[in-house]
């Protein structure tokens, strides 16, 4: 797969991302501690969709990279979760 087949898919993930943010914002209380943890998961979709739609594939990879080599044990511990849900999720 080349970076121009690329670079659309990771844009409309930041576009779903985004997407994800307003419905938050929309159906999430406007007061205490739920609305408050509401408005900041939102605000960093919000970011994370931003990122997406404005870098490419290589920018995103190198800050991957760069996010593994950083911390690596907190890196490892998300991959194994994620491969956990993953793997309970084919299960079913």
């Amino acid at each position: 797969m080349n970076n121009t087949s690329a670079v659309q898919p990771i844009s409309a993930v930041g576009e779903k991302i985004g997407s994800l943010a307003d419905v938050i914002r929309e159906k999430a209380p406007h007061e205490g501690a739920m609305g408050t943890a509401a408005t900041a998961v939102a605000e960093k979709l919000d970011v994370a969709g931003s990122y997406l739609q404005e870098k490419d594939l290589n920018h995103v990879l190198s800050d991957v990279s760069s996010m593994i080599r950083r911390y690596p044990v907190p890196s490892l511990l998300v991959g194994l979760g994620i491969g956990y849900l993953l793997a309970r999720s084919t299960r079913r």
